[in-house]
């Protein structure tokens, strides 16, 4: 199982990791090719969020120009792709940003699982058709015992087959090993609040 770690510092070293501020927004623009430069054999993620900017044109643009600014970057994350309170996907977006993203993962961070649970396999079904590599989701508030809380991530799981990753965000290696034992996952990411 790969882990990939939550970071925003340039000294310290992990194997896999997401390169974002606390709130998982895009970190600083120079620290993905810094960190290529220093550990080349990591792999780097980098967040695009950018939660300040209100109007959606003005946003998309930012992330895309931001994708293409972060050459270090071996994946990208967003969460900024859904419309209608997360009952939708901009498709046209998802695509033009999966072109610019190309060979390099392309992550739905975890605001994944705000979509309810009823839509969630359809637009799971919609990012594998435009090659999006994964898609991240938050279980850091949910209790890892309670079975009926983790049953959209199960099925989830299911659906997705070997066409995609789903990668729980949890808080700490503690809820990580309670998430496991219950349910195996090729990835996890750990990302404290």
């Amino acid at each position: 199982m790969k882990t990939i770690q939550g970071n925003h510092s340039l000294s310290e070293k992990f194997t896999s990791e997401i390169l974002a501020k606390k709130d998982l927004s895009t970190p600083n623009s120079v620290l993905p090719g810094m960190k290529k430069a220093l550990y080349p054999e990591s792999e780097i993620f980098a967040s695009l969020n950018h939660w300040e900017e209100k109007d959606r044109f003005l946003l998309q643009n930012i992330i895309i120009e931001t994708a293409r600014k972060m050459e270090g970057a071996d994946g990208f994350i967003t969460d900024q792709i859904f419309s209608d309170h997360y009952h939708h996907l901009d498709l046209r977006f998802v695509s033009e940003l999966s072109k610019i993203i190309a060979d390099r993962h392309f992550i739905v961070g975890p605001q994944f699982s705000k979509v309810p649970a009823f839509l969630q396999s359809r637009l799971l079904d919609e990012l594998v058709d435009h090659d999006v590599s994964g898609i991240m989701y938050d279980v850091r508030n949910l209790n890892m015992d309670d079975f009926s809380a983790l049953q959209p991530l199960a099925k989830l799981k299911i659906h997705a087959k070997k066409r995609i990753v789903i990668i729980p965000l949890v808080s700490d290696e503690t809820q990580m090993k309670q998430l496991t034992g219950n349910i195996p996952f090729e990835a996890v990411a750990i990302h404290a609040r």
